[in-house]
């Protein structure tokens, strides 16, 4: 069963139910009002004629008789048929001028008998006539002499109380029509954005990722499509940067392995002699395998950052030899460039850190400024302590990075330029290195000013 027919049902439900109870509740009312009222009139009409009577008519068992037309004249009301029964129940007079050869046996005489009054509704056993009959003893000296007893019809009230039960069942129904039409309106408008999204969220499965929820919607539902479309758009650049990264990945990969088989093709069909050209070989095979070492060792940490199983091993320390030893293992390539690297800070610094992993995002900061610094330029490294925090910074003389790309920078497989080297994935993890040391990574540039890339640690005692 769909939402929409639940939602349809429970409402329909609850409403039909508070419609019946409420009906119940106003006819079990008017019933009352109707019914014990007329009863209570015409037995209170019963009570006083017999107080009346034996009080003011000197009644016995002898004189009955001979007052039952006075009785009659006094106490009879047009509504009713007025009977005069003697001690032992045979009817004595009747208004309406019918006395029966038997004797009349109803309820309430046999009640009126034993307590002084009765009341009873029912048929009449001959003519089938729905009545209202009271029944009370008239008294000579607390001695019971006699019964006076009123007879009313109920067809006339039965016929407007059913009159009465129609108009409320009708208008009962009407209600819940009405209810049935509004809960169908409001049971569509609610469902409506729900098989929307669920449809969409079918599509976006399905790898359509160009899906979005076009309907306007109010309150949680307006919500609930905005974070549908959000995640969507970023599945979209998640999926456009994963073709992005294999493509990057592909063509890295490529390209040394085309330059190691294209070496090693030369150097096993050329002469062996020629000691120059096989170390000219070697050399850029060797370099080569060391750049794929190093994309392969950065795939791999993105794989322990995926997985999570990514950790450091924290001890303590020499920074400052550290960046000796970085600068020199990158002193070819800075040379290269004719690039000059400026130590601005020459104090011994113990940290408590991963040394390998700080290593590495030293490398790949360094690495950076004299990849995409220009040509004879300067490269400055700084590094300080201040309170509980130390920060380390590189700065370059580079084109520096546009502000609309500086906030990505450290994101997974982004790249400003697609036709540089690498595959997105060096700041990235150099971020995560950083922030596993509760650190944080920071990147500061302007367009044509070049840029300081750096990070800064907790110390620890």
């Amino acid at each position: 069963m769909g939402i929409k027919r639940r939602l349809l049902l429970q409402n329909v439900s609850i409403i039909t139910l508070t419609i019946l109870l409420f009906l119940g509740i106003l006819v079990s009312g008017i019933y009352h009002y109707y019914y014990n009222g007329t009863t209570d009139m015409l037995k209170n009409h019963a009570v006083n004629s017999s107080q009346f009577a034996s009080k003011y008519m000197n009644l016995n068992s002898l004189t009955l008789r001979n007052e039952l037309s006075t009785i009659q004249n006094n106490f009879s009301i047009p509504q009713a048929e007025t009977q005069i029964l003697n001690a032992r129940g045979d009817l004595l007079s009747s208004s309406t001028g019918f006395i029966p050869d038997k004797s009349p046996d109803f309820k309430d005489i046999e009640k009126a008998f034993r307590k002084g009054s009765g009341t009873w509704i029912g048929d009449h056993p001959v003519t089938g006539e729905h009545i209202l009959a009271v029944s009370v003893t008239l008294k000579d000296k607390n001695k019971t002499i006699g019964l006076i007893r009123f007879i009313t019809s109920l067809e006339s009230l039965d016929n407007n109380f059913q009159t009465i039960l129609l108009s409320l069942f009708s208008i009962g129904l009407i209600i819940l029509l009405l209810v049935f039409i509004v809960s169908t309106f409001f049971a569509r408008n609610i469902t409506k954005p729900v098989i929307e999204l669920t449809n969409a969220s079918q599509k976006l499965a399905k790898g359509e990722l160009e899906t979005r929820i076009i309907g306007q919607y109010k309150d949680e539902f307006q919500t609930l499509g905005t974070s549908f479309n959000d995640m969507a758009m970023e599945l979209l650049k998640t999926e456009k940067m994963k073709n992005e990264f294999i493509s990057s990945v592909s063509h890295e990969l490529r390209t040394p392995l085309t330059s190691i088989k294209g070496w090693s093709e030369t150097l096993l069909s050329g002469d062996l002699q020629n000691v120059q050209e096989n170390k000219a070989g070697l050399k850029i095979i060797s370099n080569e395998t060391d750049r794929l070492i190093g994309m392969v060792e950065e795939l791999l940490d993105f794989s322990r950052f995926s997985k999570g199983s990514f950790t450091i091993h924290p001890t303590t320390f020499s920074f400052d030899c550290l960046v000796n030893e970085v600068v020199l293992q990158l002193d070819q390539k800075r040379k290269g460039k004719g690039i000059s690297i400026v130590l601005e800070s020459k104090e011994s610094i113990e940290l408590f850190a991963d040394k390998n992993r700080i290593r590495q995002v030293v490398i790949n900061l360094l690495d950076n400024a004299i990849k995409y610094t220009h040509r004879d330029s300067t490269v400055f490294i700084r590094y300080h302590m201040i309170n509980t925090r130390f920060t380390f910074e590189i700065e370059d003389e580079g084109p520096g990075i546009d502000q609309n790309h500086i906030q990505h920078v450290a994101t997974l497989f982004y790249k400003e330029n697609e036709n540089t080297d690498g595959v997105g994935l060096g700041l990235a993890i150099c971020k995560n290195i950083i922030n596993l040391h509760h650190g944080e990574l920071m990147v500061k540039s302007e367009k044509g000013a070049g840029t300081i890339a750096g990070f800064t640690l907790p110390l620890h005692s």
